[in-house]
């Protein structure tokens, strides 16, 4: 019996231990999201690979057991972990760019990762971001990724949108390195702010739809988030210097040093940039600068960082008829009237600049300047707890200071020269002298000042400062194999300051204006604020945000199957203070309101603007709850190919501008959450030289506010008026997405995409909105301000070792112009917006690297829109005029051929 058993025993391990294993993977370049061809993955000094063109590994005949792989490659840390080998196949994939600062960029930036995360997601990389971009604005590289429309609207630096899915960027949630950046009161995002960004960022994801971020972030369209490099890696010196249309110059300097002993880190960015704009009086000026200090102590990563760009750009602010730019092209797009005292300006025409003499010399001069400085500062640790459980901690400061500069005068009309442009000289000549009975007179009035001169004219600016703090805290757990949860929570506090300032007395010495009701010199000079008819939401007021969110997950990840359920609230603060308007005062339970020179007689008592106990107009603080839901599969169905589905709900509470009137400062009436409900589905494929993913998305959205509401008459006061949101408003956004790429051959690449959007409004109502009936019919009219169908198309070719060339064309099709679906009434009920012209846009890249042996110089040149097209970028109906065709249209045309070259040197 003892034989049997000593027999069944040498059999048993004698099978156990000869079961072996093929260990595979793909090597991937986390910041690049590019395969690591050349890495060395070991598991023993004689089990050991090399990666594969595709990133990819094999080692075969590998015994059962537990193993601590390492992989090495030049410009990586040297990463290692522990693997137990327990089946005949066994895959390990692997991201370099450090281990730890790795988990910390996964958990931080809410990363989605391919055939696990269930979302349609892009990512550029730091060569295609390098490759292509040039001087353009961030979103511009985008252009050509499937559901991304982006313009650059008036041609001033920094000043593009871009739209995802056809929601504005109002509603898409852009990050950087996973703090939130869009504006706390009305969504936007201001590029001009981050200019410089490009050059230490790592990768760009835009998760298109409600996403994976785990954060409670109100986005519909998508979420952006740019990650910026870590300090890991070999130490890099980059310089580079760059040149391009309209005079454009950047210097850039940066400077990585790797990880240093004891686990310190630097990684710093610097940038320079002038230019005089490719459209007339849209200069530029600014710098960038970025400073990550970063340090490994024991399973902690802590890094602190801090970044700002200080700019100044001129702006084109409106928008007009097609013949103001090319008769040429309103009369192909239909237009019949025709204002001919205003045609064929040409689409580098900007009518908010001219010259003037300072100091005895000619020089350009803005009307329109945009000046900001918005720097930021990060402190991060990332702790690893255990195998198990992680934990990461985020608090930050913002901290805006500027505004936009305007035309501001007792004439609407601003004095122009023979060429249309400002004529400053002019200008500052009426603000010194004045011609009555054919005599000419200095401004002096004594009934303000006996020898000073009054200006008419001057130039303000639109003061718009902010404050904002934040923090954000996530656990990450590993329950087992099989499950992980992750939760946590995000705070923010904001205050926006807003009101109107001189700048520039144009000549004379100061300017008549009653400014706050608090102050009764109407004499104001620079730096003063006054009141503006035309804005009164600039009229020095504070707007307050508050938003505490909290947010948890569940995810399983096992065999092919990986899937993931998200929970989030909000609640969200809103306040407001106005220090213009009328002071107010508590008597009893009586409140007095009491305006400038005012005095109100109560109870026998006579009271004034200086009274005791007078408080500004400030509103109590309103709070609004919202919340989402999120759930996905994605199911591996081989090894080249997966299908992945999402569902979505977020109730998501309004912005600051459909909460509080500016105006008034008092709340809206009518008050409510949107909803939105999004399902979608998708495929992917990836071979060694196919991969591909088709998308199909189906997004509706519910009760889409006015923006900034309507007003109407006070129920209690029928003399008086509010401001009231008008709810009821539905879209229904759906589409299919296909993006491809065949390596030809090892030196070519083909990379092709097709978006295809029908995104309509969904609603034909009448509503009763606090009294007064409200109707409107848009059912079945496509949503505006973006291309429905985009195509794209690109060929990449390395025609020698180290130099590229690559021709992309983009082409925007069923693009119809932006305008108010509630406007649609009566005989206009149901009208289709005026469609733009489709056009299409060429771009060539082009670049060499020159190797050496421990540095290279890199040459790269850019050309936007090679065929030189002449293409309306930006239009919006009725806005001259009351159709919905060519004739209403106020229009933006694109930007014509532009150039951008660049030479750097790395060492």
């Amino acid at each position: 019996m003892r034989s049997i058993y000593l027999f069944l025993f040498l059999f048993i391990s004698q099978f156990s231990f000869s079961q072996t294993s093929t260990v595979s993977g793909i090597v991937t370049d986390n910041h690049a999201q590019q395969p690591v061809v050349g890495a060395k993955v070991f598991l023993s000094p004689t089990l050991r690979a090399i990666s594969d063109l595709d990133g990819k590994y094999t080692i075969k005949n590998v015994p059962y057991g537990d193993y601590e792989m390492m992989i090495v490659m030049i410009s990586f840390d040297t990463m290692r972990v522990k693997v137990t080998v327990d089946s005949p196949e066994y895959t390990y994939d692997v991201l370099l760019g450090g281990s730890q600062e790795l988990e910390e960029m996964q958990v931080i930036g809410n990363l989605a990762q391919d055939r696990k995360t269930p979302v349609a997601v892009t990512t550029i990389g730091k060569k295609e971001l390098a490759e292509e971009l040039g001087s353009q604005d961030l979103p511009m590289i985008l252009n050509s990724k499937p559901g991304v429309h982006a313009t650059q609207q008036g041609g001033g630096d920094g000043d593009a949108r871009i739209t995802i899915r056809g929601f504005s960027q109002r509603n898409v949630g852009v990050m950087i390195d996973g703090v939130p950046v869009n504006d706390m009161e009305n969504g936007w995002v201001y590029w001009s702010n981050w200019f410089g960004l490009d050059n230490i960022t790592a990768q760009i994801q835009l998760q298109r739809g409600l996403g994976a971020t785990k954060l409670a972030l109100p986005s519909v369209g998508g979420t952006m988030n740019i990650l910026t490099q870590n300090t890991g890696g070999k130490r890099e010196i980059k310089v580079r210097q760059e040149y391009g249309s309209g005079d454009f110059f950047r210097t850039y300097l940066s400077y990585k040093s790797g990880t240093l002993k004891n686990g310190w880190g630097i990684l710093f960015s610097g940038s320079y940039k002038q230019g005089n704009g490719w459209v007339d009086g849209l200069m530029t000026q600014g710098a960038f600068y970025y400073l990550k200090v970063q340090k490994k102590m024991g399973n902690h990563v802590l890094s602190l960082s801090g970044f700002g760009a200080p700019q100044k750009h001129g702006q084109r602010s409106f928008n007009q008829k097609i013949e103001y730019w090319d008769s040429d092209l309103a009369r192909r797009t239909g237009v019949t009237n025709f204002d001919s005292t205003n045609m064929d300006l040409g689409r580098r025409h900007n009518q908010h600049w001219g010259y003037a003499t300072e100091n005895g010399k000619r020089v350009v001069k803005n009307e329109r300047l945009n000046r900001y400085h918005k720097p930021q500062i990060t402190l991060k640790d990332f702790w690893r707890v255990n195998k198990k459980l992680s934990w990461s901690n985020i608090a930050y400061v913002s901290i805006g200071r500027g505004g936009g500069q305007r035309y501001f005068g007792s004439s609407s009309t601003i004095v122009r020269d023979a060429d249309g442009l400002v004529d400053w000289d002019q200008i500052e000549y009426n603000n010194q002298w004045k011609t009555f009975g054919g005599q000419v007179y200095s401004t002096v009035d004594p009934v303000f000042h006996p020898t000073k001169l009054k200006s008419s004219q001057i130039l303000s600016e639109s003061v718009n400062n902010h404050m904002w703090l934040g923090a954000i805290s996530q656990f990450d757990y590993k329950i087992n194999d099989k499950f992980k949860t992750a939760g946590g929570l995000d705070y923010r506090w904001y205050k926006g300051s807003h009101y109107t300032q001189i700048v520039d007395l144009l000549g004379g010495d100061y300017y008549v204006n009653q400014s706050n009701k608090n102050d009764g010199n109407p004499m104001k000079v620079v730096g003063d604020k006054i009141a503006d008819p035309t804005r009164p939401y600039q009229n020095d007021r504070d707007g307050f945000v508050q938003w505490a969110g909290a947010f948890g997950q569940v995810e399983y990840s096992h065999g092919r199957w990986t899937a993931f359920v998200n929970v989030s609230g909000v609640a969200n603060g809103y306040k407001g203070v106005d220090y213009f308007q009328k002071k107010r005062l508590t008597v009893g339970d009586t409140l007095l309101e009491i305006g400038y020179n005012d005095t109100v007689n109560y109870n026998g008592t006579a009271y004034t603007r200086d009274s005791e106990g007078l408080e500004y107009n400030a509103t109590d603080w309103k709070w609004l709850y919202g919340g989402t839901f999120k759930a996905g599969a994605n199911f591996n169905v081989t090894e080249r190919s997966n299908v992945f589905l999402n569902i979505g709900y977020l109730s998501r509470t309004p912005q600051f501008s459909n909460v509080i009137d500016n105006n008034t400062n008092t709340f809206f009436e009518n008050i409510a959450n949107e909803k939105i409900y999004a399902f979608e589905a998708g495929y992917g494929f990836r071979s060694k030289k196919i991969s591909g993913n088709v998308n199909g998305y189906y997004t509706v959205w519910e009760n889409k506010p006015f923006p900034y509401g309507v007003a109407v008459p006070d129920p209690n006061d029928p003399t008086e008026f509010i401001r009231a949101n008008v709810n009821g408003m539905d879209a229904l956004h759906m589409g299919v997405e296909v993006d491809a790429s065949y390596r030809i051959t090892k030196k070519i690449t083909f990379e092709g995409m097709v978006s295809l959007g029908d995104w309509t409004w969904q609603s034909s109502e009448i509503l009763d909105v606090v009294g007064t009936q409200i109707e409107f019919d848009a059912k079945g009219v496509h949503v505006g301000d973006a291309a429905q169908s985009t195509y794209a198309a690109s060929v990449r070719w390395a025609f020698i070792k180290n130099a590229y060339i690559k021709v992309k064309y983009t082409f925007f099709d069923r693009y119809y112009s932006s305008f108010d679906p509630f406007s649609l009434t009566g005989t206009t009920g149901g009208t289709e917006s005026w469609k733009i012209p489709s056009y299409g846009l060429m771009s060539i890249h082009a670049g060499y690297r020159m190797k050496f042996e421990k540095t290279s110089l890199n040459f790269r040149a850019n050309i936007f829109n090679v065929l030189n097209t002449l293409y309306i970028s930006d239009a919006r109906t009725n806005q001259f005029g009351s159709g919905f065709d060519a004739n209403s249209a106020g229009v933006f045309v694109g930007q014509g051929l532009r150039f951008n070259l660049s030479v750097g040197f790395k060492f």
